[in-house]
């Protein structure tokens, strides 16, 4: 469905099915939720916008199951861009609402707080109905990135998921209580298990596995004709056996359920797969224990990000530690080097206004392209004292803001390490800073240091070597190598573009 300026859309489903099936999650005006907290946390980082939302549109108002930036749970929907971006195939994005017909005379727009931007990502159910979305808000015009389109249709994604555990484990408990009673409805609960791409599970109340979806088995790496010979604790890596038997058993064991991440292991390959495992008592319609039920989400891509913005939130509260260091340096090294009071106030000045540039770039959330020789000179800024002790030369690229933080991120550790022990530590020390396209999309820019003190490899290496190596690559799509030569350290990163051809192509000219 096109829903653009031109064209006047209506919803292409029947809207009281489409409101029974957003009831049936029943999670309209339910307290607010850890996970789903997390996933707007991440949606306002991710987009650098004050508000994320996660949105349930009734028929006659929107309910935030999670928000931040918003301070309500609930607004009339005569005011809801999502009550418009549900009518859209997957995603609306409105750059300005200020100059778009459908919103410009919008009181949240034409009014406080003059809301501009907007982007939402549908939640979807599996009978293809739009439920909400996923959304972010600014009151500034803007764009998002590729990756961030890509990143907001993943929460997006993970939210529905969510829902439809939440929906399809009260669907299994009840169907599961009834099961002695209709064959139908037993055959009917197979079907739904089966068709899950999420792991289910049953044992009996000695712990045995006694039924595995495919899903399950897939995950696991076990054949059908293995699963009889398998018990709870079995699927768990060695560290979290224990806790099954301390901890999760007993608990069930009292007719409640118990949730968690876990780490299951493969029986084929020993491959560790880090899930969000939920398990929970099957009952008799006499309320007698006759076994467990197990439901389990592979939390892989999560873990991965959550490791990722650790170390960088690790590496940028080393650098603000650093910051007071670095103005005494930059004091101490300027009154040497000038003969008046007036001449070093000037010199200290202007080095600690380049600091501060730097340190913008480095917590920047602009999503907006940025010259790479921009980013370069400003990271360096700090650095360059005008006696030509730095090369930088390179053709226009451009860079995406999350490329711009790396790239930055990087700079600054060489440049500090180079101030501390390297080429800068040195009266006749330099540094080349050079980059250049290599076929296709693809780039390299390399840091060579020459004239510093003879350089040894280090004997461990610190976050500064693994942030060089393994953090900044990954924003490139790429690979990052730094070498310690005798004669000066070295860094090259390689790596693609993560920006649209025509941008590319106004770089290269």
């Amino acid at each position: 469905m096109d829903c653009s300026l031109d064209n006047n859309c209506g919803p292409a489903w029947d809207e009281a099915k489409r409101s029974a099936v957003l009831h049936s999650y029943d999670v309209l005006d339910t307290p607010r939720e850890q996970d789903f907290d997390e996933l707007v946390q991440l949606a306002a980082e991710i987009c650098g916008t004050p508000i994320a939302v996660v949105n349930l549109i009734d028929t006659s108002r929107q309910f935030f199951k999670a928000e931040i930036g918003l301070g309500v749970r609930e607004t009339p929907l005569e005011t809801s861009f999502c009550g418009t971006a549900i009518l859209a195939e997957e995603m609306m994005i409105v750059p300005d609402a200020s100059k778009d017909p459908r919103f410009q005379h919008n009181p949240l727009v034409a009014g406080e707080p003059k809301l501009r931007f907007y982007a939402g990502a549908l939640l979807r159910s599996p009978e293809g109905l739009p439920i909400g979305t996923v959304c972010v808000l600014d009151y500034l015009p803007r764009e998002l990135s590729d990756h961030q389109v890509r990143m907001l249709r993943l929460l997006a994604r993970q939210a529905m998921t969510q829902l439809d555990l939440r929906r399809t484990l009260a669907a299994q408990t009840q169907a599961l209580e009834a099961a002695h009673a209709a064959e139908r409805e037993k055959a009917l609960l197979a079907r739904i298990v089966e068709q899950s791409s999420d792991f289910f599970g049953m044992a009996d109340t000695a712990g045995r596995i006694f039924f595995l979806n495919d899903a399950a088995r897939r995950m696991v790496g076990l054949a059908e004709a293995d699963i009889s010979t398998t018990q709870v604790v079995d699927y768990f890596v060695e560290a979290d056996r224990q806790t099954i038997i301390d901890v999760v058993m007993p608990e069930i064991g009292k007719n409640e359920d118990w949730e968690g991440e876990l780490r299951f292991r493969n029986f084929a390959t020993g491959t560790v797969t880090p899930v969000l495992f939920n398990i929970f008592s099957l009952l008799d319609a006499g309320g007698a224990l006759i076994g467990y039920g197990a439901v389990a989400k592979d939390i892989s891509l999560q873990k991965e990000e959550q490791r990722r913005r650790a170390e960088i939130t690790r590496e940028m509260s080393h650098r603000l530690r650093n910051t007071l260091a670095m103005v005494q340096a930059i004091v101490t090294q300027t009154f040497r080097m000038t003969k008046t009071v007036e001449e070093g106030r000037e010199a200290i000045s202007g080095r600690l206004n380049a600091l501060a540039r730097a340190q913008d770039i480095l917590t920047s959330t602009n999503t907006s392209l940025a010259r790479l020789g921009d980013v370069v000179g400003t990271a360096l800024a700090p650095h360059r004292t005008g006696q030509g002790r730095f090369s930088l030369a390179g053709p226009p690229i451009d860079l995406t803001a999350p490329q711009a933080l790396g790239l930055s991120l990087a700079l600054h550790e060489l440049a500090t390490n180079a101030a501390k022990y390297g080429a800068l530590a040195e009266p006749e020390g330099a540094i080349q800073v050079r980059w250049h396209w290599t076929e296709g999309r693809r780039f390299r820019i390399e840091w060579i240091e020459t004239g510093g003190p003879k350089v040894s490899v280090p004997t461990r290496k610190g976050f500064g070597s693994k942030l060089l190596e393994r953090i900044v690559a990954p924003y490139f799509e790429g690979e990052a190598r730094l070498e310690f030569a005798p004669g000066g350290v070295r860094f090259r990163l390689e790596g693609e573009m993560a920006i649209p051809d025509d941008a590319r192509i106004r770089a290269a000219g």
